[in-house]
């Protein structure tokens, strides 16, 4: 027996004013020659009940915080917002490279596709936006575009870095995530030069595969056990922790990434990358490494002691 929540939220509901059901469609996702369902016994109540959603909890690495989402880490962070000075690519990582002064057995790393041989970054992007019948857009894959939209958590790309070439036992010092904006025109509904932002990263607990990932699979016929990946119950989808957070710089921004470098480097967990996505208050389009500006692609920037 299955049963559905017909009102599971406000903006999940048949709201009369926009008119009357039309139809009532059941389907088979990615069905297989000579696979049916059958369906009978269908029942319609007069139960209003919505649906509550799950309470989640995230920790904070680096922190003592524990908070329900990324929106409640932008209204804590909020008061110590500045109003971001705007760098190129080149600046960002010169700045990061000065870090390893008076450290005299530091290295620098960078990993970015394209750049010094190195070919282990993978991203592709999904959307599982509600509502629930959007099935189409949600059973698409973006494992080769240029550049992906960055936004809220449900319209966010996944990212992996390979770091095997760190030396095992490294000392990780210090380490940036670098995106460069593709479009450069901020949206005028998202100004980030005028309100507080926040954003916020995920580790993934699935190995998904570039060229099939989508909302409802992270690799072929492997299903998320929640759309979207967005189960953190046992077994989860994604780890309920977030490696890195902080605000947009501009059109080229970058996020500490230190301890989510260590959240790896120690080796009790698999990488399988991470999701970065917003709060809201900011929307990026960004290169992704398929981009055809080298020094464009996402980058990883690592100081480590051998």
């Amino acid at each position: 027996m299955v049963s559905e929540v017909l009102h599971r939220n406000d903006w999940q509901a048949i709201v009369p004013k926009f008119g009357p059901v039309v139809r009532f469609e059941i389907f088979l996702y990615h069905a297989r020659p000579g696979e049916s369902i059958r369906v009978d016994r269908v029942r319609l109540l007069r139960a209003k009940d919505k649906e509550e959603p799950p309470k989640r909890e995230f920790k904070v690495l680096g922190t003592d915080w524990t908070v329900s989402g990324v929106q409640e880490l932008g209204k804590k962070l909020a008061p110590q917002w500045k109003k971001p000075a705007p760098r190129t690519v080149e600046e960002v990582e010169a700045e990061f490279r000065a870090g390893v002064a008076g450290q005299p057995k530091a290295v620098v790393a960078v990993f970015r596709d394209g750049e010094n041989g190195y070919a282990g970054w993978r991203d592709a992007y999904f959307n599982s936006h509600g509502p629930d019948g959007m099935t189409f857009e949600r059973s698409q894959n973006f494992g080769g575009s240029a550049s992906n939209e960055i936004f809220m958590r449900h319209r966010s790309p996944l990212m992996r870095v390979d770091l095997s070439s760190l030396p095992k036992g490294a000392k990780i010092l210090a380490a940036r995530l670098i995106v460069a904006r593709a479009d450069m025109e901020f949206p005028k509904d998202h100004n980030l030069e005028t309100k507080p932002t926040m954003w916020a990263v995920e580790p993934c607990a699935r190995p998904w595969v570039e060229g099939e990932v989508n909302a409802y699979e992270w690799a072929k016929d492997r299903f998320w056990k929640a759309i979207g990946g967005q189960h953190y119950g046992e077994d989860p989808d994604f780890w309920p922790v977030y490696l890195a957070y902080g605000p947009s710089q501009g059109k080229v921004s970058w996020w500490d990434f230190t301890e989510a470098v260590r959240f790896w480097a120690d080796g009790k967990r698999e990488n399988h990358g991470f999701m970065l996505h917003g709060d809201s208050q900011d929307y990026m389009r960004v290169c992704s490494r398929e981009a055809k500006d080298v020094k464009k692609r996402p980058a990883l920037a690592v100081i480590y002691a051998p």
